[in-house]
């Protein structure tokens, strides 16, 4: 009689938990946002953060424009509204020693004072909470902790550090960076 080693017989699970990450993350994720009032943003790409070879779910990170096709100049350009949607999965296990730092992870390199005034929005972060990062021509970036204002606003930049902190040349994850940028974007 043959026995299949236990380690062979969970090598396709976990193959497949980063795709079960993805198609939810799709749900946590509305289809359209709108920003400022009126506008209506499209949800264009999602990806989720995982650990631990996909055990452990982070936070799935929507991108949304104002059209359903965008190019990558039209990203990066003022004059396009845009917007990134985290919502955390992550549970924190009292007594647990966390195996990632997975809070420090979604700020961007920045001033060490808008750096420290973020990490301090972003450190009561846990399950279900929601970021919501905005950028409307005129107005600003805004950035959003569950509706409370983070940063009421900043300039365009801000939306750029962090799009290139999960699509630049250096992203946070590189499977994130591939599943977040449209087809028709190219190298951030």
């Amino acid at each position: 009689r043959s026995h299949m080693p236990v380690h062979a017989a969970l090598l396709p699970v976990l193959l497949l938990l980063p795709w079960l990450a993805a198609a939810r993350a799709q749900t946590l994720h509305p289809e359209t946002l709108t920003v400022d009032g009126t506008t209506s943003l499209t949800l264009v790409s999602h990806a989720t953060r995982v650990h631990l070879l996909g055990r452990l779910e982070l936070y799935p990170l929507g991108l949304y424009v104002e059209a359903t096709a965008v190019d990558r100049q039209q990203l990066a350009s003022p004059d396009t509204r845009k917007a990134l949607r985290i919502h955390v999965l992550h549970r924190d296990s009292p007594g647990e020693r966390p195996t990632i730092d997975w809070r420090r992870e979604l700020l961007p390199p920045l001033e060490p004072a808008a750096t420290a005034h973020l990490r301090a929005a972003f450190a009561p972060l846990r399950h279900d909470d929601v970021i919501l990062i905005d950028y409307v021509p005129g107005r600003g970036t805004r950035v959003h902790v569950n509706k409370a204002a983070a940063v009421p606003e900043a300039g365009h930049e801000l939306m750029l550090a962090f799009l290139d902190h999960w699509l630049g040349q250096r992203p946070v994850s590189e499977e994130m960076k591939a599943r977040l940028l449209p087809t028709q974007l190219e190298r951030w």
